[in-house]
């Protein structure tokens, strides 16, 4: 008997070492992938570095000797238009000043294209000097920066944008299921005047069944075409606004909120429902199939097994955080760019 449990345990253990030598392994790997398309462009932008900074001394070298005489590369390099390096535009495109050291045509650039190049630029030194000279810019802290650190803009920003999407959700659902419930109303007139399909009729009355009035005189969805009325049965809830016994959400001055509570409800089940199918696919592609079965397939059966159709509340809360996590890596991320943009000034070079 000890023999067979110490096998067991054996057992376990060697499959939870295995499993954490794949993980080791998948970590590995990633990192690899990404210091490999680090390398791929700095390379990259090396080479445009360099051919920009072969013009730029090809030019030079053209208005210094072009006809032997230093004061005629002069005249030249005076009487050269005004472009910026970047985008190859005059001064009508926005103010063009100098950040670096450069000289002739690679010497001018656009505030704007300077800044777009610093933050998208894959070499991470292009954010701090210039690729051809390797000056380090004379960088100015702006007021904007001290907002855009912060942490609470892109909190806030996250929980306006999963509000948003349940708004915007709850509109496009509340359309199609009154389209879808008008269809289907229609259908069954046409079909109960001709008395054609009886076997259809009783599916169509229980899907087409009339709103229920309170006794305030708010009327209710209660067809399953309805994605709130769905939602609650199949999580087997009843809200508070639907329970004739909870007299004091049932006030006059908030009975008319019902219905849009019932609005929100859908489209937060709309959210929570994309998200966490969007999770899953994104977990699905990262881990492979099986991996992921054996990490999500295993809590999922258990839940649903244990509570029914009710264990269907958790995924949709964890959708709404995987929905919620997202947006707030977005704003993060935006919170970056316009960091880059508007949280510090280059200054000019004085020549």
């Amino acid at each position: 008997m000890n023999e067979e449990r110490q096998m067991e345990g054996s057992i376990v253990q060697g499959e939870a070492l295995r499993r954490r030598a794949l993980e080791h392994r998948a970590r590995w790997e990633a990192q690899r992938k990404r210091e490999e398309e680090r390398r791929e462009r700095e390379r990259e932008d090396e080479a445009v570095a360099r051919a920009l900074r072969a013009r730029g001394e090809a030019t030079n070298a053209g208005g210094t000797n072009a006809n032997g005489d230093a004061n005629d590369g002069a005249q030249t390099e005076e009487e050269e238009e005004r472009v910026c390096r970047i985008c190859f535009a005059g001064e009508d495109a926005g103010r063009l000043f100098s950040p670096c050291l450069c000289r002739g045509s690679m010497g001018l650039v656009h505030v704007d294209c300077l800044n777009e190049w610093r933050s998208m630029s894959r070499n991470p030194r292009s954010f701090y000097g210039c690729d051809q000279c390797g000056y380090q810019y004379n960088l100015e802290r702006t007021r904007a920066a001290r907002y855009l650190e912060r942490e609470e803009p892109a909190l806030v920003l996250a929980a306006l944008g999963v509000v948003a999407l349940t708004i915007v959700a709850a509109a496009t659902c509340r359309l199609s299921s009154h389209a879808l419930f008008y269809a289907l109303t229609r259908l069954r007139g046409v079909l109960d005047r001709r008395r054609a399909f009886p076997k259809l009729s009783k599916p169509l009355r229980a899907l087409t069944v009339d709103g229920i009035t309170t006794h305030r005189g708010v009327i209710l969805h209660v067809s399953p075409c309805y994605v709130e009325v769905l939602f609650y049965r199949l999580v087997r809830w009843n809200p508070p606004w639907r329970r004739l016994d909870a007299s004091w959400i049932h006030s006059p001055s908030i009975a008319g909120t019902h219905a849009h509570l019932d609005a929100l409800t859908g489209g937060f089940f709309t959210v929570g429902l994309v998200a966490f199918c969007v999770s899953m696919f994104r977990k699905f592609r990262l881990l492979g199939a099986r991996r992921a079965a054996e990490y999500v397939g295993p809590g999922l059966a258990l839940t649903f097994l244990a509570h029914g159709s009710k264990g269907l509340r958790l995924p949709l809360f964890a959708g709404a955080l995987y929905a919620y996590a997202r947006l707030h890596a977005a704003a993060k991320t935006q919170s970056r760019a316009l960091l880059t943009r508007l949280g510090q000034r280059v200054l000019e070079v004085s020549r």
